[in-house]
């Protein structure tokens, strides 16, 4: 036999081996939930299990609960414990349903994580956490920061997040927030400050009278121009400052409400590295800031919706 049949033999080996491991790679399953606080009466949270290739297979991810909340009809209902995405598909869903009780009681928490998965595997810190908010309880607002654009891209209009028809730096980096309390937030007089306006105490941006934010709904702030779109039906506002002044080398933003008390900040510093694109929390919401184009490698950016383009609200 010789040393030449034996060299292709060996590649056809290792091209069959390669092909086979391949083929027995298992989609990553990421968890979510619609809402992240749901009021006590019948509050709703859709707990969807996701991937982001059609499988050849069902996958079936079996969830653990947990939390300060009693299931079994006591405070919340969970349709299934189990999670199926059916062949095809990119995701499937069970539905935490709240119940009311006469009892005056802190707010409880459902804790919600992938138990295990038959025909996937799941992404690290898989878990979410729905509240339930007690209606004797005073109502706790949550807002949050879901997107960042300090470094829009110089490149053409790539950068053109206000979608005005032309890029510029400072009036298009933007802040988009998200209420995730149970109930509408009037943010009127809000105030954004960069670092250097929270030291001397002048903010960047002062939300209007009347910046009512519907529970579940969005808000983005952009640094200037003239916002053109619909940008998901978000409210949408640019700077009062006409410049948000988002440091690249490292900057922290802060939010306080009317009252001077610190709501949400978010520090610049650890992203610092001109990335031509926004951060974005990943999954929406509940998860960790990544650049844009690790959650949806299409888009630089996405103000007023999810990364994948859809609504906060429906």
């Amino acid at each position: 036999m010789s040393r030449i049949y034996l060299f292709l033999i060996t590649v056809a080996l290792m091209f069959l081996t390669y092909s086979c491991k391949t083929d027995d790679v298992e989609p990553y399953v990421s968890l979510t939930a619609s809402n992240l606080t749901i009021a006590e009466a019948d509050g709703q949270s859709k707990i969807s299990a996701s991937i982001v290739q059609p499988a050849a297979k069902d996958i079936v991810v079996q969830l653990k609960v947990g939390g300060t909340a009693s299931g079994d009809g006591v405070d919340y209902t969970l349709s299934d414990k189990v999670i199926r995405i059916v062949a095809g598909e990119l995701s499937g869903e069970v539905l935490l349903t709240s119940v009311a009780d006469i009892a005056e009681e802190p707010n409880e928490t459902v804790d919600i994580e992938i138990e295990s998965i038959a025909g996937g595997v799941s992404v690290d810190n898989q878990a979410v956490t729905v509240t339930i908010e007690d209606a004797g309880a005073p109502v706790v607002i949550n807002i949050i920061m879901n997107e960042v654009l300090y470094d829009p891209s110089n490149s053409g209009l790539d950068g053109d997040a206000n979608g005005d028809g032309q890029y510029a730096q400072n009036e298009d980096e933007f802040i988009e927030f998200v209420n995730l309390t149970t109930k509408s937030v009037d943010m009127s007089g809000y105030k954004i400050y960069d670092s250097n306006g929270l030291t001397t105490n002048v903010p960047n941006h002062v939300f209007p009278d009347n910046t009512i934010v519907p529970s579940g709904g969005c808000i983005v702030v952009f640094g200037g121009g003239t916002p053109t779109g619909t940008f998901g039906g978000a409210i949408v506002q640019k700077s009062t400052s006409g410049d948000f002044n988002m440091d690249n080398a490292g900057d922290i933003m802060t939010l306080k409400d009317k009252d001077g008390k610190v709501m949400v900040s978010f520090d610049i510093e650890p992203f610092s590295n001109n990335p031509n694109e926004s951060y974005t929390r990943s999954p929406d919401l509940s998860g960790d800031f990544v650049q844009h184009r690790s959650a949806s490698a299409s888009r630089l950016f996405s103000p007023g919706t999810k990364v994948d383009g859809t609504l906060f609200l429906p």
